[in-house]
C-alpha cells in the first residue's frame, strides 16, 4: 500500500477518534454541555453544584478512557494471534483465552460469595484469577499442540477452540451454582460494559493493556517474518517456538486484563485487524499501531451506539457483534480465505 493512502487513512482515523471521544463524553441517558461544565469548572463550584462537570469527569471521560485502552488492546492481540497462527480466525476469543479469562474472572466473584477470599478482600482477585485461568488456558494449548513434532498453527486453533468451549461450560455450571442475585449481575457482566465509575478500572486497563501492546507491537518484524513460512523465519534467526510461547504469554495478560475489568466482548480482534489491513497492507509494523487506533475508536462508538439504541443501555458486547458480525460476513464475502496471503 502507498504511503500516501495509509497517512489519508490515519488521518481519517484521527479524525474520527476526535468526533467519537467528544460523542462519547457528552451523549447518554443525560446529555453534557462542555460549555457548560467549563463554567462550572471556571467558577470552582463544588461537586453538589457542578451536575455537568461531575458527569463529565465521573462518569463518562473514565468509560471513554475505558473503552479506548480496551478496544485497543483487543485490536492488537487480535493481529498478533493472527500473524502467530497464520489463520485470519485466530482471536483471543476463538483461542479461548477470553473465555478462559472470564471463567477466571467469574469464579473470584463466586468463591467471595462463599467468604472464601475474605484475607484478600483489598487485592484485585478478579484480575488474578482472569489471568491465572487464561494462562492454564495458554498452558493446555501449548502442551497439546507439544506431542506434535511442530507446533501447527491449525492444531493450537483447533485446542484453543475446545478449550474455549470447555471454559464456556464451567460459565455454565457457574451460573448454575450462583445465587438469583449474582446471577443477574452475572449475566450483565457476560454481555461485556464499559458502564465504570471512576479511575480505578481505567488505571488497572492501562498499566495492564499498554505494556503488553507496547511488546506485542515491537515484535511486529517477527510477525512479518513468521508470515511467509516457519522456516523462513527460523533460517533468519527467529526462534518460533519462543515467539509462540511469548506471544500467547503477553497476549492472555492482556485479555484477562480486558476481561476481569469490562468482561468479555468480541468481534473487536476479529474484525479490526481485517478492516485495516484492507487499508495498511499485511506489514505489521503498520498495521499494529493502526488497529490499536482504529480498535479503541470502534469500540468506544460501539459504546455510544450502547447509550442511544434503547431507552436504557443496551450491553456493548450485543452492540459489536451486531456491527461487527455482518461486517465480517462482508469481508468474507469480498475476499477468499483459502489462503493466509490474501
Amino acid at each position: 500500500m502507498s504511503r500516501a493512502r495509509v497517512t489519508l487513512f490515519t488521518t481519517a482515523l484521527l479524525v474520527a477518534g476526535v468526533l467519537v471521544v467528544l460523542a462519547s463524553i457528552t451523549l447518554g441517558t443525560e446529555r453534557v454541555s462542555l460549555y457548560t461544565a467549563w463554567d462550572e469548572w471556571q467558577r470552582g463550584a463544588d461537586w453538589a453544584d457542578a451536575p455537568a462537570l461531575s458527569v463529565l469527569l465521573k462518569l463518562r471521560l473514565p468509560r471513554t478512557l475505558a473503552s479506548l485502552l480496551a478496544g485497543a488492546g483487543l485490536a492488537v492481540a487480535g493481529c498478533a494471534f493472527q500473524a502467530l497462527l497464520r489463520n485470519p480466525l485466530a482471536t483471543p476469543y476463538t483461542l479461548g483465552v477470553s473465555s478462559a479469562a472470564a471463567l477466571g474472572a467469574w469464579s473470584a466473584f463466586i468463591v467471595a460469595d462463599f467468604g472464601w477470599l475474605v484475607w484478600a478482600e483489598h487485592l484485585p482477585m478478579g484480575q488474578i484469577f482472569a489471568f491465572v485461568f487464561a494462562g492454564a488456558d495458554v498452558l493446555l494449548v501449548w502442551m497439546l499442540a507439544a506431542r506434535s513434532a511442530r507446533s501447527s498453527p491449525t492444531l493450537l486453533l483447533l485446542a484453543g477452540v475446545t478449550l474455549g468451549m470447555l471454559a464456556n461450560s464451567g460459565i455454565m455450571f457457574s451460573r448454575y451454582i450462583a445465587s438469583p442475585t449474582r446471577l443477574v449481575v452475572m449475566d450483565r457482566w457476560l454481555m461485556g460494559g464499559v458502564d465504570i465509575i471512576g479511575y480505578g478500572p481505567v488505571l488497572a486497563l492501562f498499566f495492564g493493556v499498554v505494556p503488553c501492546m507496547a511488546v506485542l507491537i515491537l515484535l511486529a518484524g517477527r510477525f512479518d517474518q513468521l508470515g511467509f513460512s516457519r522456516d523462513l523465519a527460523e533460517s533468519r534467526g527467529i526462534n518460533v517456538a519462543r515467539l509462540q510461547w511469548f506471544t500467547f504469554l503477553v497476549g492472555s495478560l492482556l485479555t484477562a486484563v480486558v476481561v476481569a475489568q469490562v468482561g468479555p466482548i468480541g468481534f473487536i480482534g476479529l474484525v479490526v485487524p481485517h478492516a485495516v489491513r484492507a487499508f495498511t497492507g499485511p506489514g505489521h509494523r503498520r498495521l499494529m499501531p493502526i488497529s490499536m487506533l482504529a480498535g479503541g475508536i470502534f469500540l468506544c462508538a460501539c459504546d455510544v451506539a450502547a447509550r442511544l439504541l434503547l431507552p436504557g443501555e443496551t450491553p456493548i458486547g450485543i452492540v459489536t457483534t451486531l456491527i461487527g458480525a455482518p461486517f465480517f460476513l462482508y469481508l468474507l464475502l469480498r475476499r477468499k480465505f483459502t489462503d493466509w496471503e490474501y
